[in-house]
């Protein structure tokens, strides 16, 4: 199962979105992948070196963001490039099986 993750949506973001991401890796299946979806120079600086099953994450990139004061249908509209916009269209498009975000 691949899932996309809004590596931008909720507070701390994409720390502890990153961190949450990294810790769920020994709880996912052998075929199971995780999307992380943001601005890519902000979410590989948090990610560990390759090994093992951290090669079950990995990273999209979404360099739009849509800020907490922005208007969500407006900012979704004008933004297609944020996270939120990309991981709604791979859901769509068959790229991700589920999409998650806090956002």
């Amino acid at each position: 199962m691949r899932i996309a993750i809004d590596a931008m949506g909720g507070d701390n973001a994409p720390d502890e979105i990153i961190s949450g991401a990294l810790e769920s890796i020994e709880s996912l299946g052998e075929n199971d992948e995780l999307i992380l979806v943001g601005p890519k120079e902000k979410i590989e600086p948090h990610l560990p070196p390759r090994k093992s099953r951290e090669d079950a994450i990995s990273v999209v990139d979404a360099p739009e963001v849509i800020d907490m004061d922005e208007a969500p249908i407006e900012s979704l509209r004008k933004k297609r490039k944020s996270s939120i916009a990309v991981i709604a269209k791979m859901a769509k498009t068959g790229e991700a099986d589920g999409v998650i975000s806090a956002g």
